[in-house]
């Protein structure tokens, strides 16, 4: 086997996926890899970095927390 000098690996933030890849200097990153932002309740900026299964699912997520926002924007004082 031989030996790679500056391999990049990249592994998904999210806990328990076991998905990783490693990419050396003359290689491209697959373009399924995601580099997230999200601020939480308390204002706190969050990065993280998600591959392509997991990023839908965050999709799904946001798109069901986006939906929720918006009702209770619209709820007025009701």
């Amino acid at each position: 086997m031989p030996k790679y000098e500056g391999i990049t690996q990249y592994e998904c933030d999210r806990t328990g996926c076991p998905v990783k890849e490693y990419v050396s200097p003359n290689e491209t990153l697959s373009a399924d890899w995601h580099d997230m932002t999200r601020i939480d309740r308390a204002g706190n900026e969050k990065k993280f970095l998600l591959c392509g299964t997991d990023y839908r699912d965050y999709q799904t997520l946001a798109e069901n927390q986006d939906k929720d926002f918006d009702a209770w924007m619209q709820q007025g004082g009701k």
